[in-house]
């Protein structure tokens, strides 16, 4: 089976995974990346520690995908015209 990397970018912190996990197949790495951003995104978001979250998907060293979740709050009661 493949092995897939997924290294971890929230705000401007910087994981890198050096060790990976095996998948069948590209799908259910990207399946298992998005599911892994919405845990981090949401535990991250809601401390309000960071406002962005990247998982960077690759196979060895070849990139294969990039999933990007942010947090964007706009304060509407307080918007001036």
């Amino acid at each position: 089976m493949p092995r897939f990397h997924f290294d971890i970018s929230e705000d401007d912190h910087f994981t890198r995974d050096d060790d990976g996990r095996e998948f069948e197949d590209v799908n259910a790495a990207r399946r298992e990346a998005v599911e892994t951003g919405a845990s981090i995104a949401r535990d991250s978001f809601i401390a309000g520690k960071v406002e962005h979250v990247v998982i960077n998907v690759r196979e060895e060293d070849a990139p294969l995908l990039k999933i990007s979740i942010t947090l964007e709050v706009e304060d509407t009661a307080h918007a001036t015209c």
